[in-house]
């Protein structure tokens, strides 16, 4: 992807898309985690394909671990992973370490997976808030922490748990949060950066383990 390139990315007709928000510029995002490659075994990179993390092939334990950085405001920053968990440690570690407003996401359409999940947590300096759907044996429906203005907790008396946060209701939030319009978030090539994690024992660039993809009914 050439500087200057805007990618648009229409989340609202992906069947799953997994992503963190940052409200943070992407250069103090890379400044930070620049501090931390050689603690965490990390490299830093130019390459930014995002195709790859679009594909619904996310892996539980990936070898490198891998997640890409776009700009999509001035003051805004979105990460796109390759686990299937959204890479939720990390997504703390920039958080809490840059004491920032943040929000991780996971958004599914719930007809074409069986083991389906919308995940929101937000945190800031003053609060934290977690609300979930899953399907495991059984759909689950969880929250934790005060509602945000932005949330309709009418949708949480919903009779059937998976419809209690739906991918509709995801994208909702995402409108509200002004992270997409009209469903498509745009991405800033400029200063696009690729963050990679290598665990102990295995060779830069071998493939990840534990490979697996959302099953789909």
């Amino acid at each position: 992807m050439c500087e200057g390139i805007a990618l648009n990315v229409d989340i609202a007709n992906l069947d799953a898309v997994l992503f963190s928000y940052f409200w943070l510029d992407i250069k103090v995002v890379r400044g930070f985690l620049e501090q931390r490659t050689q603690k965490d075994n990390a490299v830093i990179s130019d390459n930014v394909d995002i195709n790859p993390l679009l594909s619904l092939y996310y892996a539980y334990n990936p070898n490198p671990k891998r997640a890409i950085f776009f700009s999509v405001a001035d003051n805004a920053t979105i990460m796109f992973p390759n686990l299937q968990d959204g890479w939720n440690t990390l997504f703390h570690v920039i958080a809490n370490g840059l004491f920032a407003k943040a929000c991780n996401m996971t958004i599914m359409d719930n007809s074409k997976f069986t083991d389906s999940s919308n995940y929101l947590i937000y945190s800031d300096d003053s609060q934290k808030r977690v609300v979930y759907t899953l399907k495991e044996d059984r759909w689950v429906f969880f929250e934790q922490g005060a509602p945000l203005p932005f949330e309709d907790t009418a949708y949480y008396n919903a009779r059937q748990k998976r419809e209690r946060l739906s991918k509709e209701i995801m994208l909702e939030y995402c409108e509200s949060l002004e992270i997409a319009k009209n469903g498509i978030i745009t991405l800033n090539a400029d200063g696009a950066f690729s963050y990679e994690l290598y665990w102990s024992g295995k060779l830069a660039g071998s493939r990840g383990a534990g490979s697996t993809s959302f099953v789909r009914k």
